[in-house]
């Protein structure tokens, strides 16, 4: 009886160690099939064609007459594509809501064009490692210059200044001449104080100058020495303080942006537009505290600048400089400071395996390289295109 109740009870311990012990294998056996999932990128799309939206603003994304697609964006996604070994069809959309819009009905497996990643777009989607960044200007009107315009510059403290700074040079010499000379060269320079340093500075000047009229010149050792010394000083002033006069001329004659903004805090109670519903740019507009119009594309903002309802457009300097490329004889230049930047990434499904092969991808250098030397190539065409123009 006690051997029975013994092997009884060695039974039951033998049971609860069994099923103490299923699902630890159980989870590790998921465990290795996830490790396996991981191991080979390319399972979850195998068989499988990508539907990829695209749209964005030119250069990142354009459309020919004939319905061919282009763009640095474009380039992006073939590279990645091809490193990935991923089937793919671009379609395109013509606007970034549009290709959002279908990315969150289930119409695409990924979007990618002129998207910025923003606070409000991650909540509703996975976004990959940043593609690009962008720094934000403003497209602004420019018109010839009026009289106060042209005359303005000349009231201002760089060419005040340098031209202080050479008047004092020649009265600083023309005395030193005067001094080695009145009583060895009093033809010239006269004994009397005004008058002799009077014609000091104009021998001073005459040097400054390199005309050299010779009407007025050293005939003593210390006199040809102030002379020759300042000479070789000439052209340090010639460099330094004319480069004021230089910029000075520079500003007056030529087309400027509007004198309202000349600082990012000047944006504070402006009327401004820009590209996209919900973009970074329409974000950084807000926070200098201006007053947004949010407009689909970058033509749609233009035309209301064009028709004075806003006083600038917000966007990538690298997209607005594209613009002006295309129309050089658009009466629009760009601020001379950048605000903010844009960061442009691919948008996907929440929870899209795909994230982490595009991130493990946009992560290595070689990609990366590529990438830069895509946007290299595309930059230093517009200069060229530029160029041209220029010539013709």
């Amino acid at each position: 009886m006690t051997s029975n109740k013994i092997q009884l009870l060695i039974s039951l311990i033998i049971c609860s160690f069994s099923f103490a012990t299923a699902p630890v294998e159980a989870e590790t056996s998921k465990i290795a099939d996830r490790s396996d999932t991981t191991n080979s990128p390319n399972l979850i799309v195998q068989g499988k064609k990508l539907r990829v939206g695209i749209a964005g603003e030119p250069p990142a994304v354009m459309k020919s007459q004939s319905g061919q697609v282009s763009g640095m964006s474009v380039e992006y996604w073939q590279e990645l594509a091809q490193a990935l070994e991923l089937d793919h069809e671009l379609i395109y959309y013509s606007s970034i809501e549009e290709s959002l819009a279908a990315l969150a009905a289930g119409k695409l497996d990924l979007a990618l064009g002129s998207i910025s990643i923003t606070s409000e777009r991650i909540a509703k989607f996975d976004f990959t490692q940043s593609v690009v960044r962008e720094p934000l200007t403003l497209l602004l009107p420019s018109s010839p210059p009026t009289l106060w315009s042209t005359i303005k510059p000349f009231l201002g403290w760089a060419f005040l200044s340098s031209l202080g700074g050479i008047f004092l040079c020649l009265f600083i010499v023309g005395n030193l001449l005067w001094f080695a000379e009145r009583h060895h060269n009093s033809e010239q320079f006269p004994h009397s104080y005004v008058k002799g340093v009077k014609e000091g500075m104009w021998c001073a000047l005459a040097t400054f100058t390199t005309v050299g009229y010779g009407d007025r010149f050293p005939v003593t050792t210390l006199g040809r020495y102030i002379v020759g010394i300042w000479m070789i000083l000439s052209l340090v002033v010639v460099t330094s303080l004319t480069a004021g006069i230089a910029t000075t001329l520079a500003i007056a004659f030529s087309n400027q942006p509007s004198e309202q903004f000349n600082h990012p805090r000047d944006l504070k109670g402006a009327r401004v537009s820009t590209v996209g519903k919900g973009s970074a740019q329409a974000s950084w507009a807000k926070f200098y505290q201006a007053r947004v119009s949010e407009t689909e594309h970058l033509s749609e903002a233009i035309k209301l600048l064009a028709n004075g309802q806003v006083d600038g457009v917000v966007g990538s300097r690298g997209g607005l400089e594209y613009y002006l490329h295309q129309n050089p004889q658009a009466p629009y230049q760009l601020a001379n400071f950048n605000f903010g930047s844009q960061t442009y990434g691919i948008a996907l499904p929440l929870n899209s395996p795909l994230t982490r092969q595009l991130n493990e991808r946009l992560l290595q250098l070689n990609i990366q390289f590529r990438l830069h030397e895509i946007r290299e190539d595309w930059l230093k065409s517009f200069d060229e295109n530029k160029k041209n123009k220029s010539d013709e």
